[in-house]
């Protein structure tokens, strides 16, 4: 079964915030499987969750994985994706949804942070 993985960014109005969404979308793909790709955004960027999920189906996708590049749960993990989820079923109900946990309090994010603080420091 062709797996497609949508990577979802909240977006921005600044062009520039969104393209580092897809240069870590690119990112992911160098690490990733034979899986199709796609990045897309909630708000102030395009593309759009729907049509996002639109060209995986058109690509062949029967189960689409939705990873959203979310630091922490608010209303667009508890709310607003489980909506748009319910929607994107009914129309295309021969489709498997899943929703990947948010970023969250990841050990491998303090790292990061730790090595952004070694930075500031230099």
């Amino acid at each position: 079964m062709q797996q497609g993985v949508i990577l979802l960014g909240h977006g921005s109005r600044q062009p520039a915030a969104n393209q580092e969404i897809f240069q870590i979308a690119e990112q992911v793909k160098t690490l990733g499987d034979n899986a199709l790709y796609e990045t897309c955004f909630l708000q102030f960027g395009e593309p759009s969750l729907p049509t996002a999920i639109c060209k995986l189906v058109a690509a062949g996708a029967k189960r689409i994985i939705i990873v959203p590049l979310l630091l922490t749960v608010g209303t667009h993990i508890q709310v607003e994706l489980p909506r748009l989820m319910r929607e994107q079923q009914e129309d295309y109900p021969e489709v498997t949804f899943v929703l990947a946990p948010h970023l969250g309090a990841d050990y491998r994010i303090a790292e990061i942070v730790m090595d952004r603080i070694k930075q500031g420091s230099e």
